[in-house]
């Protein structure tokens, strides 16, 4: 079996690949920290999540997520032909629109999660209002159902 020497190969430069995409993705995953701490005080304090500042993680989450299976494939490619290097291309196309997807439907979470929160907490009021100061006639806003 002349093609096991190969493929033992081909997995080990993958395990480098991996590890070292790995590494620059942890490095960028920290510097979006500071965002997702922000989303997350928001959500606990005003009880709502900001469509823009979710759109920013998600766009972050998604050019390095693209970014490490590019670099993964691109190592995995280097050193394969024929019917394996088509199987990795297929699996390279794959992954991405399998990302694409899963982003795209993430994207519902902050309208989902805002509806919820409202119903449980009330409506949201713009940051930094004060209590009673809307001019409303102090009715209950809360949804009816």
């Amino acid at each position: 079996m002349p093609d096991a020497g190969r493929f033992s190969e081909l997995g080990e430069q993958g395990s480098r690949a991996v590890m070292e995409a790995a590494a620059v993705l942890e490095r960028e995953l920290s510097a979006g920290l500071a965002d997702a701490k922000a989303a997350t005080a928001r959500l606990t304090g005003e009880h709502r999540v900001e469509q823009e500042e979710f759109d920013q993680l998600v766009r972050r989450v998604s050019e390095n997520t693209h970014q490490l299976i590019d670099a993964v494939s691109e190592r995995v490619l280097a050193n394969t032909t024929g019917e394996v290097s088509e199987q990795a291309q297929r699996l390279t196309s794959n992954a991405h629109d399998v990302l694409d997807l899963l982003l795209s439907l993430g994207s519902l979470a902050p309208g989902l999660a805002n509806r919820g929160l409202q119903s449980a907490f009330g409506p949201q009021r713009a940051p930094g209002a004060a209590e009673g100061a809307g001019g409303g006639d102090g009715a209950d806003e809360r949804p009816q159902g």
